[in-house]
């Protein structure tokens, strides 16, 4: 049962980064066209930034997970580098429970946001209809996998544990 949801974490992580570096790719490639139509033809895109607001969030937020899994966040290992191989571990289990019960809590929070956004409807003052919620659901559903992740890696670091004391 572990292994299925783990590997199931590992698809939706991949997941969300293909579709983060595909957001990046369309924000390029807006700009590039807005600038262009700009430049050569004194007609810019509408909305360019408004739209490049909703997207940051899918930017920024849903490869969290996909890094944690690949230990690619930075650390400063200055102060953990002087202990034992042991108390190391002990500090980065601390530190992933605290990294946990923080992701857990913006995630609540970043929901909590969205939800009133989209119940509300807000808009966005542009010169098209664009709704703030469609880049407001990044933030929860981004750190919901960031939590997961988290559980995943202290979970394995305790049955890893466990293991090698046997």
């Amino acid at each position: 049962m572990f292994r299925i949801a783990a590997k199931l974490q590992t698809f939706c992580e991949i997941l969300l980064t293909y579709l983060s570096s595909l957001v990046t790719l369309f924000l390029t490639i807006m700009i590039v066209v807005d600038v262009t139509g700009r430049y050569f033809f004194n007609s810019p895109l509408p909305a360019t930034w408004e739209i490049g607001e909703l997207c940051m969030p899918y930017i920024v937020f849903f490869p969290f997970a996909y890094a944690l899994a690949r230990g690619n966040h930075v650390r400063v290992g200055l102060v953990k580098n002087l202990f034992s191989a042991k108390v190391q571990k002990v500090f980065e289990l601390f530190t992933d429970i605290i990294s946990l019960l923080f992701c857990a809590g913006l995630t609540y929070f970043a929901w909590l946001r969205f939800a009133d956004s989209f119940s509300l409807q807000e808009e966005i003052l542009a010169p098209m209809f664009l709704l703030w919620w469609w880049g407001k659901i990044a933030m929860p559903i981004g750190m919901a996998l960031f939590t997961i992740g988290f559980v995943f890696q202290i979970l394995f670091k305790l049955i890893h544990q466990e293991s090698q004391a046997v």
